[in-house]
C-alpha cells in the first residue's frame, strides 16, 4: 500500500514543480482634456478696532460679495463659506510686533461651467466693484467627466499593455496565452489632487477680460499578466 500511494504521488509532485511561463506589462494610459468645471474663491479681509466691529463689518463685506455674484448668474445657495476666522491683527513697528485691532476674515467659494465667457464676466464684475477682495480661480473636472476620463485611461492603458506584451512575445518567439492577472494603481503625480487642479490669479488677467485654460494631461497605469506558449 506504502508503494502504490507513493507511486500516485510522484507526477503530482513533478507537476508542482513545473515554473510557471508568464509574462508581466505594465501599460500606462495618458488622456488630455479641457477641465469643464471652474471654482471661484473669493476672499474678504476687514481689521478694526474691536471683535464685534471687525465681524459686523465682514458680514456686511460678505452680504454685498453674495449680492455681486447673484447679479451676474450665480446661485445665492451655491455660493458656501470655505473659510472664517478672526485674529488680532499684528502688525511690526519700532522692531517688534504690535497688537493693532482685529483682523476678520471670510473666503466663499461656488463652482460654475468653466467658459471663457463665464470666466470674464467675473473678472470684470470685480474690475467695477468698490468692494475689495482678493479672488482666483481653480479648473478640474466635474465627477461625471472625472467617471468619463477614468474609463478612457484604463482602455488605454490595457492596450498599451497589450501592444508592448506582444512585441515581448514575437521578440522572444512565443505567443501570449491567457490573461492570469490585472492589477490597477494610480499614476497620478504625487502631491497633485487627481484632477490636477490649476490656480490662476485673475488680476493678471484683467486686461483682457479672461484667458485660456490649461489642458489637462492625466495618466493611469495597470500592470498586466499573461500565460506564455
Amino acid at each position: 500500500m506504502k508503494r502504490m500511494l507513493t507511486f500516485l504521488l510522484f507526477p503530482l509532485l513533478l507537476t508542482a514543480q513545473s515554473p510557471l511561463r508568464t509574462v508581466d506589462v505594465t501599460g500606462t494610459g495618458t488622456y488630455k482634456t479641457m477641465p469643464d468645471l471652474g471654482i471661484l474663491t473669493v476672499e474678504v479681509t476687514v481689521v478694526r478696532a474691536t471683535v464685534a466691529d471687525a465681524v459686523k463689518e465682514l458680514t456686511a463685506k460678505t452680504d454685498q460679495l453674495t449680492a455681486q455674484l447673484q447679479m451676474i448668474g450665480f446661485k445665492k445657495d451655491g455660493i458656501v463659506t470655505a473659510d472664517f476666522s478672526v485674529a488680532p491683527n499684528i502688525v511690526w513697528e519700532n522692531s517688534s510686533n504690535v497688537e493693532k485691532g482685529y483682523i476678520a476674515r471670510q473666503t466663499v467659494s461656488v463652482e460654475f461651467p468653466n467658459t471663457k465667457e463665464r470666466i470674464a464676466a467675473v473678472i470684470n464684475s470685480f474690475m467695477g466693484s468698490r468692494n475689495d477682495v482678493r479672488f482666483s480661480f481653480q479648473f478640474t473636472l466635474s465627477p461625471e467627466r472625472q467617471t468619463a476620463v477614468d474609463t478612457e485611461l484604463l482602455k488605454h492603458a490595457v492596450a498599451d499593455a497589450r501592444s508592448r506584451a506582444e512585441v515581448m512575445a514575437a521578440a522572444a518567439n512565443v505567443r501570449l496565452g491567457a490573461v492570469r492577472t490585472i492589477a490597477y494603481r494610480s499614476a497620478s503625480q504625487p502631491g497633485l489632487p487627481r484632477a490636477a487642479m490649476f490656480k490662476t490669479m485673475a488680476a493678471e488677467s484683467a486686461q483682457s477680460g479672461g484667458f485660456d485654460v490649461k489642458e489637462l494631461t492625466l495618466t493611469d497605469e495597470v500592470t498586466v499578466v499573461w500565460d506564455i506558449q
